[in-house]
């Protein structure tokens, strides 16, 4: 996700991209052909992660200036030097050091983290990248030669979590990318939206709701009180199955995992009652996930207490949990200031970058999860949050 997103008219489809919209309406056609209209789960998961197709599916990162968004670690390496100053304690004190990256992306991340952690004195032993579309990993080793030249570390590719292994699992924006069901509050009560073809091109439909789907609505409004009526949100019924799949080969480690998002409270307050659902396009932000599938990044804001839930069925319990801003200062990243006196103007920018209340400081979040004997977490100390979950 960018944070420096504009909205704006979106530009023309080039011949590429509108023949990959051409191609995933029809793999759409052909999915409505066979099970009907589509519920607006079953459309995201196939319009970004359809082999050969899908938006995350066609072999090249979209990441980056002169992608679709840009996310922190293309924006400064102090975020991995965050990671890396909570990281570090956690390998010294006996944790296998090893490192795993859900969707890698550029591997920026993992670079930057490599290197880090080996100024650290805590040497990373492998960094294993899960990456499903293996078209991108040869960009991926591209982009990491340098590190790999500069460590010790041994890097491995796979298409699939490993599974089993112990040590430290990194998802930075993965979550949000998760496929969400978008529903709408009628007159009547709770609809779902599905999607189906209308004369070759992808409609909105209503459907009916599907029981899990009715359960965490009922939690929802149980818990804030009922919402309006015209209401329309998204919520993640599949979230447990989807993280306990990436994490299950945990055998004793941690998962850290940074997105976008809110508190349950914040996320389904009667004032946001358009949801959270955006398109990313050439660094433009729109609302229309309809409008290129297979061309265009589909992302909702995580409700970071649905993901406290879904812990406990993958296995794993909550360690710790806070807003990127203080999260940052507790590792101390700052404190002495820059260390190059030349370039104490940029370091700042980069400092407000992870910090500022308009910027990433607040809207991203920062939640661990420990499974088996592990050392603890000393950053949550003077930082932690969960009790705003």
């Amino acid at each position: 996700m960018s944070l420096g997103f504009r909205t704006g008219v979106l530009p023309a489809l080039t011949d590429e991209e509108q023949g990959r919209v051409r191609a995933m309406i029809r793999r759409i056609g052909e999915i409505t052909d066979a099970e009907g209209l589509v519920y607006f789960d079953r459309y995201m998961d196939c319009a970004l992660y359809e082999p050969g197709l899908g938006y995350y599916r066609r072999g090249r990162p979209p990441i980056g200036h002169a992608g679709d968004f840009v996310t922190l670690p293309e924006t400064t390496p102090l975020f991995a030097e965050s990671l890396a100053r909570v990281f570090a304690p956690l390998y010294a004190g006996g944790l296998e050091r090893t490192l795993v990256e859900i969707g890698p992306g550029t591997g920026g991340l993992a670079g930057q983290l490599t290197l880090a952690l080996e100024r650290a004195g805590t040497p990373l032993d492998q960094c294993i990248l899960v990456e499903p579309d293996p078209a991108a990993w040869s960009l991926q080793q591209s982009w990491l030669a340098g590190p790999r030249k500069q460590s010790r570390t041994h890097f491995e590719w796979c298409p699939d979590p490993p599974t089993k292994w112990e040590g430290i699992v990194v998802l930075n924006e993965i979550v949000d990318a998760f496929p969400v069901a978008r529903v709408e509050k009628g007159r009547s009560g709770w609809f779902e939206w599905g999607v189906a073809l209308r004369s070759g091109q992808p409609v909105f439909e209503p459907m009916s709701l599907r029981a899990p789907v009715g359960d965490e609505l009922a939690g929802i409004e149980a818990l804030l009180g009922p919402l309006p009526e015209g209401y329309r949100t998204e919520c993640r019924p599949g979230l447990a199955t989807r993280l306990g799949t990436l994490l299950t080969g945990c055998t004793r480690g941690y998962a850290c995992i940074i997105d976008y998002g809110y508190s349950r409270r914040h996320y389904y307050h009667p004032d946001r009652g358009m949801g959270t659902l955006q398109c990313f396009f050439r660094q433009l932000v729109h609302d229309d996930p309809l409008h290129a599938p297979g061309v265009e990044d589909l992302t909702a804001m995580v409700d970071f207490t649905r993901l406290a839930e879904a812990v406990d069925a993958s296995g794993f319990e909550l360690a710790g949990y806070a807003p990127l801003a203080p999260f940052v200062l507790a590792t101390g990243l700052i404190d002495g200031g820059s260390p190059d006196a030349a370039r104490q103007s940029d370091w700042v920018r980069q400092v407000l970058r992870l910090t500022g209340p308009h910027e990433a400081g607040e809207l991203f979040k920062v939640m661990m999860l420990a499974r088996g004997k592990v050392p603890p977490v000393a950053v949550f100390a003077s930082c932690d949050q969960s009790e705003r979950l």
